[in-house]
């Protein structure tokens, strides 16, 4: 499924079937729908984020080197939101976070981090490293999203107790581990 058909599938969930229907038929968009269009992949991104952040963390593990234990995080191999785990060639290693950069006590590493998923375009394929998130789940996010900035706070409810009933019943299949989510609290 794209892109494309998942944020006319929330179209349509919302009720802007017009929108959907225009943006499917393939010519040039007025205005509003592709002000609409824009909206909903920004939805879409930014329910991915908090996905990623807050519930479903994707890791990734990556051997590094660097002479003077300065590792940009521009050269990681996917953009990192937090470190888990440091370790050099005889184990682990004293480390710490720069805003541009980690710094570790070793010149070679293998660091194991937390990373936010690139951002969706239109043509793109949906795609979640982790199989549990479905569409499905970022629709309703997207629903949820597009009524909180309408400010019609009843909508908006309904449709994000749909997404979070949806993320706590994948969350429940899951092993727990030794954090708890945001909002997962409460």
């Amino acid at each position: 499924m794209t892109v494309k058909e998942v944020i006319t599938d929330a179209l349509r969930l919302v009720g802007r079937d017009d929108a959907a229907d225009a943006i499917n038929s393939g010519e040039a968009l007025g205005d509003e729908v592709a002000r609409l269009k824009k909206a909903f992949i920004t939805y879409l991104n930014a329910v991915l984020d908090e996905l990623a952040r807050g519930y479903f963390p994707l890791t990734n593990v990556e051997e590094m080197s660097a002479e003077d234990g300065r590792y940009a995080f521009a050269l990681f191999a996917k953009h990192p939101v937090r470190i888990n785990r440091v370790r050099g060639k005889k184990g682990a290693v004293g480390w710490h976070v720069c805003p541009d950069y980690l710094v570790a006590d070793s010149p070679e590493i293998t660091v194991s981090y937390d990373y936010a998923p690139e951002r969706l375009s239109e043509d793109d394929e949906f795609y979640y490293p982790r199989y549990e998130v479905s569409e499905r789940l970022a629709i309703y996010g997207c629903a949820a999203e597009h009524f909180l900035v309408l400010g019609d706070s009843s909508a908006a409810q309904l449709w994000e107790s749909r997404y979070r009933a949806e993320t706590e019943l994948i969350a429940s299949r899951e092993k727990l581990s030794g954090r708890i989510p945001s909002r997962r609290w409460v």
